[in-house]
């Protein structure tokens, strides 16, 4: 082999080298902007939850809607007050579940986070949720996604993916 044919083959594999190496730092580039423009939507959603007016909302849908309010009319009939917490938590989720469905926030990070409260929610509210569909229009359509998708993947397989660690007293 002539020391130009060897000088040429080192030449391109360097080249290759370091268009591998392009192509890797490129990537990662792409990944970090993505991540930090989702940020901002990911802690507003954290402090959403966090919020009172959210928990009493939650609490109230757990423990109180459907013993004092049949699903028969659906949600937009009921009184403004009830109303107020059915669309608070479901249209929330509705929003957090159009994330999820079009890959802006990751599927594990929400159900990891939200996966039992999710399922949850969505069992209380379904009935309500159908009927309103039955009366007038197709509504939360990403909630029911969402807790389809919570359900098919529950919280504790998402940990244990990740493989969190414990910490026992």
């Amino acid at each position: 082999m002539s020391l130009s044919l060897a000088l040429n083959l080192l030449a391109v594999l360097l080249s290759a080298v370091a268009l591998v190496t392009s192509i890797a730092v490129s990537r990662r580039q792409l990944r970090l902007a993505q991540n930090s423009n989702v940020l901002p939507i990911i802690l507003q959603l954290f402090k959403e939850t966090r919020d009172p007016d959210f928990s009493r909302a939650i609490e109230y849908i757990s423990h109180d809607l459907a013993r004092e309010y049949p699903p028969d009319n659906g949600y937009r009939r009921l009184p403004p007050e009830v109303r107020k917490h059915v669309r608070r938590i479901g249209l929330f989720y509705d929003d957090v579940g159009k994330l999820v469905a079009f890959g802006v926030v990751d599927e594990r990070l929400v159900i990891g986070s939200y996966g039992v409260n999710i399922v949850a929610m969505w069992d209380a509210l379904s009935p309500y949720i159908h009927r309103e569909r039955a009366l007038s229009t197709k509504s939360m359509l990403y909630f029911e996604d969402l807790a389809a998708r919570a359900k098919t993947t529950p919280m504790a397989a998402v940990h244990a993916e990740l493989r969190l660690s414990q910490c026992p007293p």
